[in-house]
């Protein structure tokens, strides 16, 4: 979409009334584009979503979930939320989530962004200790007032950036141009496997409090890393622990993420895990010569996999 079709786009959802939206967010059928009107309804849907959220609305309630909140800032994450409900955020993984959630006693996510996954944690599991950690300074403010909102205490949030080593008391955050104002994406730059179109553009570097991923991750038995291209860096770094206590690993893995697929590989030829790509009814297992060349988002609909020793996530 082009800069002024979503300019456009933004002036009329910015005015539209908040009756008038919820008219047009109402959950959605699951056979909705078998007939002509889904089919519309749809496209008005992908429209809208490019102009945000409404000026009129300051919190509001997920279309298929009233029961969850959030705030309406300005982020592509939040705006899938407001009009597709929970199938506007990586539908697929969720159910899986929230399983993982409450078969855990000690939860690790690294790359809260606004919160979504860390409140449906919180309402999942809610005796469950949680640390969730986000370095955007942005992203942290929003996912600390939708924890708030759901009344969430379990997570202890982290402001900083999980980093391979001690000692490196900062670092320095990268946003690309199209993500100034809505920071789904940010990413260091050493070692990063963020493919080269999500990366583009970089007008903004913050410097951003790290910790050393491996204080982190002692005790957690789930483990959530979508870290814009940094996964195998963290996991690498941790691959001691992984080796010796085993925690359940729920890992973005996205196209072009050759280091990370080798290691995700040797976790299961040499320690003993067994990977499984995310689909809605079940989860698929995965060799580890599937796994090096596998295209997740077209083969599954998901760009995730699940990562477990012994029993699995399955019901």
């Amino acid at each position: 979409m082009t800069t002024a079709v979503r300019t456009a786009a933004r002036t009329v959802v910015g005015a539209l009334p908040t009756t008038v939206a919820d008219l047009v967010r109402r959950p959605l059928p699951s056979n909705i584009a078998s007939s002509l009107p889904g089919r519309i309804r749809l496209a008005m849907l992908r429209a809208l979503r490019e102009g945000g959220i409404p000026r009129s609305v300051s919190t509001f309630g997920l279309v298929d979930d009233p029961g969850l909140r959030f705030v309406a800032a300005e982020s592509l994450v939040l705006a899938q939320l407001y009009w597709y409900g929970e199938q506007g955020w990586e539908p697929e993984l969720l159910p899986w989530w929230r399983r993982c959630c409450r078969r855990s006693d000690s939860v690790l996510e690294l790359g809260a962004n606004v919160g979504y996954f860390t409140v449906q944690a919180g309402r999942a599991a809610p005796g469950t200790h949680h640390v969730a950690v986000e370095p955007h300074p942005f992203s942290v403010e929003i996912c600390r007032a939708n924890l708030a909102l759901n009344r969430v205490r379990s997570v202890e949030l982290i402001h900083a950036a999980a980093v391979p080593g001690a000692g490196v008391p900062s670092t320095q955050l990268l946003v690309p141009a199209d993500q100034l104002a809505t920071p789904t994406v940010a990413f260091l730059s050493p070692d990063t496997e963020l493919p080269a179109e999500m990366a583009r553009g970089v007008p903004a570097v913050i410097d951003v409090p790290a910790v050393d991923v491996r204080a982190l991750v002692e005790g957690a038995d789930l483990i959530k890393l979508d870290v814009e291209g940094q996964e195998h860096a963290l996991l690498a770094a941790s691959r001691d622990y992984l080796a010796e206590r085993h925690p359940t690993l729920v890992v973005e893995v996205l196209a072009g993420t050759a280091r990370l697929r080798a290691l995700l590989g040797e976790l299961c030829t040499d320690d003993g895990y067994r990977c499984y790509a995310v689909t809605r009814p079940r989860l698929v297992e995965l060799t580890p010569a599937e796994l090096a060349t596998v295209r997740l988002e077209d083969t599954f609909g998901s760009h995730d996999v699940i990562l477990c020793s012994g029993r699995s996530p399955q019901p």
